[in-house]
């Protein structure tokens, strides 16, 4: 099970001063490392104007990928229609990167931030050994490939991001 929050007190909603501490992008985690070619919990695939798209480490869903926008917002209501348009564009593009590299069945598209309240979409590949009627669960695993899986993984999706162009 991951980490609880700082402070987080029982299944209630983020007090006003957490929520306040979250959304700061001054503390903001995904502002502070969306960018560097590998952190913590993913590698850097891909950026354009809009946003970062990044392999995550837990592989249990081969080519797990989440697209972050580069701009700190906390919901898809505060981008105008061309900033909507353009991070849709990149949601889509490494969806069809995925779907190049990886082969899934499906992909699911989730956007939350309940957690983590910076815009990010979750692209996660369903595969066939996966169970269709398992809700879908993003800390499925952990799988943590050797590095050279890794490599292998990272390689193959850049490769099917820049022919997805």
């Amino acid at each position: 099970m991951a980490a609880l929050a700082p402070g987080y007190h029982g299944p209630m909603w983020w007090t006003d001063e957490e929520w306040a501490e979250l959304v700061d992008p001054e503390v903001c985690g995904m502002c502070a490392d969306a960018h560097l070619p590998e952190n913590e919990h993913s590698i850097l695939v891909a950026s354009t104007e809009m946003t970062h798209v990044r392999l995550v480490r837990n592989q249990a869903h081969p080519g797990y990928t989440v697209v972050i926008l580069r701009e700190h917002l906390t919901d898809l209501g505060q981008l105008d229609a061309g900033q909507l348009s353009a991070f849709w564009r990149d949601v889509q593009r490494a969806g069809r990167s995925i779907d190049r590299a990886f082969d899934p069945r499906k992909i699911n598209y989730l956007v939350m931030g309940h957690r983590a309240p910076h815009l990010h979409c979750h692209v996660f590949p369903q595969h066939l050994a996966d169970d269709p009627l398992q809700n879908v669960d993003i800390s499925d695993g952990p799988v943590h490939l050797p590095d050279s899986d890794m490599t292998h993984s990272v390689i193959a999706l850049r490769e099917a991001w820049h022919a997805s162009a």
